[in-house]
């Protein structure tokens, strides 16, 4: 059995804390969303992409308000259980959960998509998103190593695939194409922007494993603003040189957005380059997703809010229950949801968790407000504002996206919260008796760490 003292090591600074953040953002998103804004804002895109990354800053400083106070593993979970109460924290975690069991969706069929623009084929992207989807589950339950320096790599090869797409779409520019600016008004801009938050939305990641940050209280902030700021950049530029290539009208039916803009320049080369990068963007995020998303649900079941099955680690480390919940979820999300539906309803639900996290800032908010410290209180004093703009702008781009994307979210909502209310009663009521049992301080379940051979030695 695992010994319970093993304890996770503080070893990411803010280096290897931007690093992984970038490796969350900068990945799929842009590969798999921006045809999809493109549609809907037109060459103003590159607005939808500034609002978007507004929207994730305002949310960005309510997470590093709290990450000040909390330094635990389990990002949305832990941050609203730890600064509201329990049942935001289960409502929140289980809800971002959802969204990036669903994003698996997306991201898997993009990467199909990719896979037949590299080998010239026309195989059905399900086939390709199921196949991966079992894949990676499998790697999981086989023990995987992350490590940082896999990160880098990573994101060094996102980066360089992106620097040449950019970099060979100047010479190709068109600029005409930039001339009806914005065909569908405002509108257009904020239904772009609602959009293409997808790809903003792993700026949250290194909230998932605080307990191995140096200084959390000082790095997570600064890397959750720094990733935001660097990938909004980065995003902006792959937008104008990707509608200086190709008609937006192009764009918004691309599955394989990048791909598409880059065969007008009819080189070989340069196709397969963004193809390889297309899917290795898409493969690393569906492999760190199913990791995130079994790591909270293993702290959720270590911690009894969710049925203790799912808090079972075998003497790997590897949270078995959970990660297969992860995948049969995200494969009937594939089969039953349309592409389009699938990355809206992830962004309704992840959207719900990040209002709960900024209604947990201004919570925390109020607690340090009631504390006798002058010096806090000037620091503080008008913080509530911003986790409260984060609300109103979140509010309004959940209103343009699909109906259809809201609805599968409120459902799913009402259900959690309807779960933890009848299981609350239980408890109270003593149908339900806790059993006790010794919980690890912290997950052993992590992003970054030993692998399985490494981790054998140590039994």
């Amino acid at each position: 059995m695992v010994d319970n003292s093993y304890t996770l090591k503080r070893v990411l600074g803010l280096k290897e804390s931007v690093i992984i953040n970038l490796g969350a953002i900068i990945g799929a998103g842009i590969f798999v969303i921006i045809g999809l804004a493109a549609a809907k804002a037109g060459p103003a895109i590159v607005l939808s992409i500034f609002i978007s990354a507004l929207i994730a800053i305002f949310t960005g400083l309510s997470f590093s308000e709290i990450a000040q106070h909390v330094s635990k593993e389990g990002g949305v979970y832990e941050y609203a259980k730890e600064t509201f109460r329990p049942s935001a924290g289960f409502v929140g975690g289980t809800m971002w959960t959802f969204s990036n069991m669903i994003a698996l969706s997306a991201v898997s069929l993009s990467l199909g998509s990719y896979v037949n623009a590299l080998f010239g084929i026309h195989v059905d992207t399900i086939i390709y998103a199921i196949s991966v989807i079992i894949l990676f589950a499998s790697l999981n339950i086989a023990g995987i190593k992350n490590s940082t320096k896999t990160l880098t790599a990573l994101v060094l090869i996102n980066l360089l695939v992106l620097a040449i797409f950019i970099i060979s779409g100047l010479f190709y520019f068109n600029a005409s194409h930039f001339s009806n600016f914005i065909p569908n008004g405002f509108g257009g801009i904020l239904a772009g922007s609602a959009l293409i938050f997808f790809a903003f939305t792993g700026f949250s990641r290194i909230t998932t494993v605080g307990d191995e940050v140096k200084d959390p209280e000082k790095t997570i902030p600064k890397a959750i603003i720094l990733s935001i700021i660097i990938s909004s950049i980065l995003y902006a530029a792959i937008a104008i040189v990707a509608v200086g290539l190709v008609n937006t009208s192009v764009l918004g039916h691309a599955a394989a957005p990048l791909s598409t803009a880059i065969a007008i320049i009819k080189n070989p080369y340069l196709d397969a380059i963004i193809a390889i990068g297309g899917i290795t963007a898409t493969a690393g995020v569906i492999l760190t997703g199913i990791l995130g998303t079994s790591r909270v649900l293993y702290a959720m079941g270590r911690d009894n809010e969710i049925p203790s099955k799912f808090g079972y680690v075998d003497k790997y480390s590897t949270p078995l229950y959970s990660i297969l919940l992860s995948t049969v979820i995200s494969l009937i999300f594939v089969y039953f949801v349309s592409f389009s539906t699938i990355i809206e309803a992830s962004n309704v639900s992840v959207l719900i968790a990040y209002i709960i996290i900024n209604f947990s800032a201004i919570v925390l908010w109020n607690k340090i407000k009631k504390e006798d410290n002058p010096q806090k209180l000037r620091e503080h004093k008008y913080f509530f504002l911003i986790p409260s703009i984060g609300i109103l702008t979140i509010l309004i781009t959940i209103s343009y996206l699909g109906i259809h994307a809201i609805e599968i979210s409120l459902a799913v909502l009402f259900i959690i919260s309807l779960i933890y209310y009848l299981r609350y009663i239980l408890f109270t009521e003593g149908y339900i008796k806790v059993v006790n049992k010794r919980i690890p301080r912290i997950s052993l379940v992590r992003v970054i760490g030993k692998s399985r051979a490494v981790i054998k030695k140590d039994l």
